[in-house]
């Protein structure tokens, strides 16, 4: 679902968003904080499906790989495509940034939760 918001916002009319206020560089804090969201909804339900324990690989390449190349993609397609959008590459640094702070941010909230779960409730999962 992050995703397709995702895609809503890169794709849809810039007269869309008329009605919002905004200042300088706004495009840029809402590139980081989409990827921020979308990152974490994906290192959340990685986590939470305890897939992690299978294949870092896979972890790395779901949350960190794939929403980089999402986003390069995203730039492409906004200065082939769909005009009046453009391209910049500076949208996909902040993109880049908010992957990587939003793949900090759920790591290290996560790790802590995990951390802080009552110890009776960590027996119960260890068998």
């Amino acid at each position: 679902m992050a995703l397709f918001v995702i895609l809503y916002l890169s794709f849809a009319s810039p007269s869309t968003f008329n009605d919002i206020p905004t200042f300088q560089h706004a495009d840029k804090v809402a590139h980081f904080l989409m990827y921020v969201f979308f990152v974490s909804v994906l290192v959340y339900d990685f986590r939470n499906d305890n897939v992690l324990l299978t294949s870092k690989f896979s972890y790395i390449l779901v949350c960190l790989v794939f929403p980089i190349v999402i986003g390069g993609v995203i730039e492409l397609l906004q200065g082939s495509i769909f005009r009046p959008r453009s391209a910049e590459w500076l949208d996909w640094l902040f993109d880049i940034t908010g992957i990587v702070g939003g793949f900090l941010l759920m790591s290290a909230l996560l790790g802590k939760l995990k951390n802080n779960t009552p110890l009776k409730d960590k027996k119960k999962n260890n068998g």
